[in-house]
């Protein structure tokens, strides 16, 4: 299928792993320079926002989980709700992060920094292997294909050299 919104989620979420290597290698760098710490993980958080949430989650929670929950053969509602959670978790991640480094709490920062990643990765993962392919077994193409344009729109409306910006964001760090 050439318009597959699943191929688009994958993707994102393989742009989105890159980030586990970034914070193992900050791990302690405050320590000889903390300036570009505190400027990294800012990076990170904003891409973090930005891509993860902005891009991302949107798609997820505006146009996936909608259709998901809306489809007549679905009957597993509390797993979106989850997932939903499982968002507004990573939002609050990201507010905890700034503000241990604007306190220049960097031990605590890269603590929260560490919990947060652990916690996408094990959420990525969850996505992959249970919500995604649900989804491509519940939707036939026609569907698939409306959900594709939809996220598209959604590049659109947030900017499409925005979203490749941060892919290239994350690979420069």
């Amino acid at each position: 299928m050439e318009n597959n919104p699943i191929k688009v989620m994958y993707d994102e979420h393989e742009v989105i792993v890159r980030a586990e290597k970034i914070i193992e290698n900050l791990e302690n760098t405050w320590e000889n320079n903390p300036e570009e710490y505190a400027d990294k993980v800012k990076k990170l958080v904003e891409f973090f926002r930005e891509y993860a949430d902005g891009y991302h989650h949107r798609k997820e929670e505006e146009v996936l989980f909608p259709a998901i929950k809306d489809h007549p053969d679905f009957v597993l509602q509390e797993i979106i709700d989850e997932f939903m959670e499982h968002h507004e978790g990573f939002r609050e991640y990201a507010a905890e992060i700034i503000e241990a480094i604007n306190e220049k709490d960097y031990v605590q920062s890269y603590k929260i920094l560490k919990r947060y990643i652990n916690d996408l990765l094990d959420h990525i993962a969850a996505e992959n292997e249970e919500l995604f392919v649900l989804a491509q077994n519940l939707m036939d193409e026609n569907q698939l294909e409306n959900i594709y344009f939809k996220f598209k729109d959604i590049d659109m409306e947030l900017g499409e050299s925005r979203k490749i910006d941060f892919e290239k964001l994350i690979n420069s760090l």
